[in-house]
């Protein structure tokens, strides 16, 4: 039939046109629509200086120049190097700047204000207008002697001295290696308690279901945990400065991790 060969033939002219019609958009921009040439130019043009930059920064690593992560991890050797806490904490500030700002000079009030005043209610400060005006004022006299901060310094040491060897002793207390029901740990106080609470996170926080026995290390690296639950009728209650802990029995096993030479 003539109508179908009719058809038949516009379709497939149709067809040739619509390819040719893209052919011809990959190459010629059309009103406001660009070129699919340019647009995969445009896109490879600003990939060359990103891979540049990425072939620079492994070259710069393989290379041996330090980078910041670099650094970091030297700084770390270098903390894991010392030799007791005073040299950690002289490395401390020496890398990071940690000191008493000594370069300000403002009539401050005598009497120690704590850190926690509010600023509405903490004593009056004088600024001189030079300062606000220029940002320096040259001062007058001698400079202002350095607060002795030795007494504060070494009842602070004496605190952390003290609350790590209270930590250290329920450690010991609590990392016996035998297992143990929960409802048979008897009283603890409050620095024991604490720890036990830590570690029993660390274990629960490993189950997928109630029922199922866990293994962990804790983040610091320094005990292993075995967590056992108990039949689900069973009850454990421990007495605390805080209170009674009380859930569902489980046999724990704390053990300290094995030193690393």
């Amino acid at each position: 039939d003539i109508y179908e060969q009719t058809d038949a033939l516009q379709q497939r002219l149709n067809s040739w046109r619509e390819r040719w019609r893209g052919l011809r958009r990959w190459f010629v921009s059309e009103d406001h629509l660009q070129a699919q040439s340019e647009l995969l130019r445009a896109k490879a043009r600003a990939a060359i200086p990103q891979l540049l930059a990425a072939v620079a920064a492994l070259n710069e690593r393989r290379s041996g120049r330090s980078d910041r992560s670099a650094d970091f991890r030297v700084l770390a050797r270098w903390f894991a190097d010392t030799e007791s806490d005073a040299d950690a904490h002289r490395l401390w500030r020496v890398a990071f700047a940690l000191n008493p700002a000594r370069h300000l000079s403002l009539q401050v009030p005598a009497e120690d204000v704590p850190a926690s005043t509010p600023w509405a209610d903490a004593p009056v400060v004088v600024v001189h207008p030079r300062l606000r005006e220029r940002g320096e004022i040259a001062p007058r006299g001698p400079a202002p002697h350095v607060k002795d901060r030795a007494a504060a310094r070494a009842m602070l040491a004496s605190q952390i001295a003290e609350e790590r060897a209270q930590v250290e002793a329920a450690r010991l207390m609590l990392a016996t290696g035998n297992a143990t029901r929960l409802s048979e740990l008897g009283r603890l106080d409050v620095h024991a308690f604490r720890l036990f609470l830590a570690l029993l996170g660390e274990a629960l926080a490993a189950q997928t279901t109630p029922a199922q026995t866990v293994t962990r290390q804790t983040a610091d690296g320094l005990l292993h945990i075995r967590l056992e639950p108990l039949s689900a009728d069973s009850h454990a209650a421990i007495e605390t400065e805080l209170g009674v802990f009380a859930g569902r029995d489980h046999l724990v096993t704390i053990t300290p991790a094995p030193e690393v030479q």
